[in-house]
Protein backbone atom coordinates (compact mmCIF):
# COMPACT_ATOMS: atom_id res chain seq x y z
CA UNK A 1 0.00 0.00 0.00
CA UNK A 2 2.96 2.54 0.83
CA UNK A 3 4.28 1.85 -2.57
CA UNK A 4 1.29 2.11 -4.26
CA UNK A 5 0.79 5.76 -2.30
CA UNK A 6 4.50 6.70 -3.32
CA UNK A 7 3.92 6.14 -7.13
CA UNK A 8 0.88 8.05 -6.98
CA UNK A 9 2.73 11.14 -5.45
CA UNK A 10 5.57 11.05 -8.03
CA UNK A 11 2.86 10.83 -10.49
CA UNK A 12 1.13 14.26 -9.42
CA UNK A 13 4.57 15.79 -8.24
CA UNK A 14 6.19 15.30 -11.14
CA UNK A 15 3.66 16.72 -13.57
CA UNK A 16 4.16 20.17 -15.67
CA UNK A 17 1.41 22.18 -16.14
CA UNK A 18 2.79 23.92 -18.84
CA UNK A 19 3.71 23.06 -22.13
CA UNK A 20 5.58 25.13 -24.83
CA UNK A 21 3.57 26.34 -28.04
CA UNK A 22 5.40 27.30 -31.20
CA UNK A 23 5.86 30.74 -32.67
CA UNK A 24 7.18 32.33 -35.27
CA UNK A 25 10.43 33.31 -35.07
CA UNK A 26 9.67 36.83 -34.38
CA UNK A 27 11.33 38.20 -31.62
CA UNK A 28 9.74 41.31 -31.61
CA UNK A 29 6.20 39.29 -31.36
CA UNK A 30 7.77 38.01 -27.63
CA UNK A 31 6.50 39.15 -24.99
CA UNK A 32 8.34 41.00 -21.40
CA UNK A 33 8.79 39.05 -18.88
CA UNK A 34 7.18 35.92 -20.48
CA UNK A 35 8.92 32.04 -20.23
CA UNK A 36 10.03 31.12 -24.22
CA UNK A 37 12.47 27.95 -25.03
CA UNK A 38 14.32 28.87 -27.60
CA UNK A 39 16.38 26.61 -29.52
CA UNK A 40 19.79 27.67 -30.76
CA UNK A 41 22.70 25.60 -31.97
CA UNK A 42 20.74 22.43 -31.42
CA UNK A 43 20.12 23.05 -28.19
CA UNK A 44 17.02 24.22 -26.26
CA UNK A 45 16.99 26.56 -22.91
CA UNK A 46 14.10 27.63 -21.20
CA UNK A 47 14.81 31.52 -20.77
CA UNK A 48 12.75 34.59 -19.31
CA UNK A 49 12.50 37.44 -22.19
CA UNK A 50 13.29 40.65 -21.19
CA UNK A 51 13.98 43.17 -24.13
CA UNK A 52 15.42 43.63 -27.96
CA UNK A 53 18.48 45.03 -27.58
CA UNK A 54 19.76 45.91 -31.65
CA UNK A 55 20.91 42.41 -33.14
CA UNK A 56 20.36 40.49 -29.64
CA UNK A 57 17.72 39.60 -27.21
CA UNK A 58 18.12 40.21 -23.22
CA UNK A 59 17.47 37.15 -21.60
CA UNK A 60 17.31 35.73 -18.54
CA UNK A 61 18.38 31.83 -17.64
CA UNK A 62 18.79 30.19 -14.82
CA UNK A 63 19.36 33.96 -12.66
CA UNK A 64 21.86 35.14 -15.05
CA UNK A 65 21.20 37.90 -17.59
CA UNK A 66 22.32 36.62 -21.16
CA UNK A 67 22.31 38.50 -24.57
CA UNK A 68 21.32 35.90 -27.27
CA UNK A 69 22.27 36.86 -31.27
CA UNK A 70 18.72 37.09 -33.41
CA UNK A 71 20.64 35.22 -35.72
CA UNK A 72 21.44 32.02 -34.07
CA UNK A 73 18.07 31.41 -32.92
CA UNK A 74 16.15 28.41 -35.22
CA UNK A 75 13.19 28.19 -33.10
CA UNK A 76 10.85 29.64 -30.36
CA UNK A 77 8.14 28.27 -28.05
CA UNK A 78 5.70 29.85 -25.97
CA UNK A 79 4.71 28.46 -22.71
CA UNK A 80 1.72 28.16 -21.99
CA UNK A 81 -0.29 26.38 -19.52
CA UNK A 82 -2.04 23.24 -20.29
CA UNK A 83 -5.23 22.05 -18.51
CA UNK A 84 -4.83 18.05 -19.90
CA UNK A 85 -1.51 18.02 -18.03
CA UNK A 86 -2.41 19.65 -15.30
CA UNK A 87 -5.89 17.54 -14.34
CA UNK A 88 -7.06 14.57 -17.04
CA UNK A 89 -3.24 13.08 -16.76
CA UNK A 90 -2.89 12.73 -13.15
CA UNK A 91 -6.14 11.62 -13.08
CA UNK A 92 -5.82 9.08 -15.06
CA UNK A 93 -2.80 7.59 -13.60
CA UNK A 94 -4.57 7.62 -10.39
CA UNK A 95 -7.48 5.91 -12.10
CA UNK A 96 -5.09 3.64 -13.09
CA UNK A 97 -2.96 2.69 -10.29
CA UNK A 98 -6.32 2.21 -8.61
CA UNK A 99 -7.63 -0.02 -10.69
CA UNK A 100 -4.37 -2.09 -10.57
CA UNK A 101 -4.59 -2.02 -6.97
CA UNK A 102 -7.96 -3.66 -7.37
CA UNK A 103 -7.62 -6.32 -9.45
CA UNK A 104 -4.51 -7.20 -7.25
CA UNK A 105 -6.60 -7.46 -4.66
CA UNK A 106 -9.79 -9.31 -6.32
CA UNK A 107 -7.45 -12.08 -6.93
Amino acid sequence: MRKLFVLVAFAFLFESCFSYKPMDNDPSKMEAGKTYKIKRNHRCSKVIFHEIKGNTILVTKDFEKKEIPINDITEIKKRKFSIVKTVLLPLSITAAFAGAFVIALSN
